[in-house]
């Protein structure tokens, strides 16, 4: 398999000598394809799942049924802990290896599963987090928590459960999230993804969770790179901002983007906006950014690049030609941010304000945006005013989460 690679972009190259200068940066990680059978990473998963009393019937059935499905792609390289939470957290199965006979146990206590009563999100999750953090492996280690429902028991407070999501992170626990329907927190559950280094998915119907298992389950198997990061380097005076609400921190000079794992085949865009300093005709500043990731040796693995800035005079920056298509890939990430802090202000009942928000940002990037991009947002913004439904709310939040993570 060829290396993973990085490279740098923006739409002009030169910067003004006269005036400070802001440019769109476009990061792109590719990461090949396989092309021979590779020995693939060890799994270490914990299946959270909602058996609260509204997944009776047909959401629990193919709960289970994609649980079957991950537990049938799973051997003894593996470990596997399954937690059901209702207003009561069970541990279904502690976290073990997977062995032929343990997967036959594992397969009759999940068809025992019933519906239950309130949803203990919190805790189910937190339980989940603490089987895969009892024995970590140097592979994936990963809850899966699903829920179709608003956590109403335990801990409830929104910026509280980020928190832990970001600290699980750190200690190299990723989380993805799962809602299915209409009346779960479309932005909990976002922010435990984003934060927690895994993937959101919005399951509108519960004949599709087994698909979406499969789609998760089918990328932890072809993970390459784990716990992957981008460190940029700030050169004095220069400020750089990250685009899309990516998790990120700043640590004296430098600036790094938390990307969770990498599976074969991704192609991920990172946008960054700098602004540089007035400087002298000739002089250049340099961005350096350096990809860090361990291999599935447990490896620390780093790739660089660097993007120059020429300075010149201001007449004859304004002359170089543009990159617009790149501007155009940054205008729709910017406009999937303002849309998500839209949504955020929509279902908190300020609806005037949500549209404001987009519709400013829509101002601001139609010059670039694709025509389609920036009608459907006007459109959506419009909506706004009058209160979404749930069902478009949710389908707003997936669509930006997506366009935000620029993943292909």
């Amino acid at each position: 398999m060829a290396d993973i690679t990085l490279t740098a972009e923006c739409e002009r190259r030169l910067v003004a000598v006269e005036v400070s200068s802001q440019r769109t940066v476009e990061w792109i990680i590719a990461v090949p394809e396989l092309t021979e059978r590779r020995t693939r990473p060890p799994l270490n998963l914990a299946l959270v799942l909602d058996r609260s009393g509204s997944m009776h019937g047909d959401k629990l059935r193919f709960v289970q049924q994609a649980a079957r499905h991950v537990l049938g792609a799973l051997d003894e390289r593996d470990r596997v802990a399954i937690v059901a939470y209702d207003d009561q957290v069970t541990l279904v199965a502690a976290g073990t290896r997977v062995t032929d006979d343990v997967r036959r146990e594992l397969l009759r206590r999940i068809d025992e599963l019933r519906p239950g009563g309130m949803t203990d999100l919190a805790g189910g999750w937190l339980e989940g987090c603490r089987q895969i953090g009892d024995e970590l492996v140097e592979g994936v280690n990963r809850a899966l928590l699903l829920t179709d429902g608003l956590a109403n028991r335990g801990i409830t407070d929104v910026e509280e459960l980020i928190h832990h999501a970001r600290e699980l992170r750190r200690r190299g626990v990723a989380t993805s999230t799962f809602g299915v329907g209409l009346d779960f927190n479309e932005q909990l559950l976002t922010a435990l993804a984003e934060q927690g280094g895994g993937h959101f998915y919005y399951i509108e119907r519960p004949e599709q969770i087994p698909d979406v298992f499969r789609q998760e389950l089918g990328e932890l198997l072809t993970v390459v790179g784990r716990e992957a990061f981008l460190t940029i380097d700030v050169p004095r005076g220069v400020a750089v901002e990250v685009l899309g609400d990516l998790p990120h921190e700043r640590q004296g000079e430098q600036l790094r983007i938390f990307l969770g794992d990498l599976a074969a085949g991704e192609r991920r865009a990172i946008y960054t906006r700098v602004l540089t300093p007035p400087d002298a005709p000739g002089t250049s500043v340099v961005l350096r950014g350096e990809l860090g990731y361990a291999d599935l040796d447990g490896r620390a693995i780093s790739v660089e690049a660097q993007l120059a800035l020429t300075y010149a005079r201001e007449a004859e920056v304004l002359l170089a030609p543009i990159y617009k298509e790149l501007l155009a890939r940054a205008s729709e990430v910017e406009l999937a941010t303002a849309a998500a802090r839209a949504l955020r202000l929509e279902r908190a009942g300020q609806r005037e304000e949500a549209r404001s928000t987009l519709v400013q940002a829509l101002a601001a990037a139609a010059v670039y945006a694709p025509a389609q991009v920036t009608a459907s947002y006007s459109e959506l913004a419009g909506r706004m005013e009058q209160g979404l439904s749930e069902a478009d709310r949710k389908q707003a939040q997936f669509a930006s989460y997506k366009t935000r993570q620029s993943r292909g």
